[in-house]
């Protein structure tokens, strides 16, 4: 798996496109909240594989979705 030119091709997805991908994992995200994750995913990294997601970018996903959401999502899919 190429993380970057996945992420590369979530940034070059419009906003609907990207809802309906997330619908397809069963996230349901509104079109403004899409737009406020847009921006983090430029912190995304490889080596969360390794680490796991740094407790700063899930306080940045809770403060757009709420913490009982981001921790679901987490739960779920990681």
């Amino acid at each position: 798996m190429n993380l970057n030119g996945l992420i590369g091709d979530l940034k070059r997805m419009s906003d609907g496109e990207l809802r309906e991908l997330a619908g397809q994992y069963g996230v349901m995200l509104t079109t403004s909240e899409i737009r406020k994750l847009r921006p983090l995913l430029d912190e995304v990294s490889v080596s969360f594989l390794w680490t796991g997601v740094p407790e700063t970018l899930i306080r940045k996903v809770e403060s757009v979705i709420g913490k009982e959401r981001t921790r679901q999502i987490l739960d779920e899919h990681w």
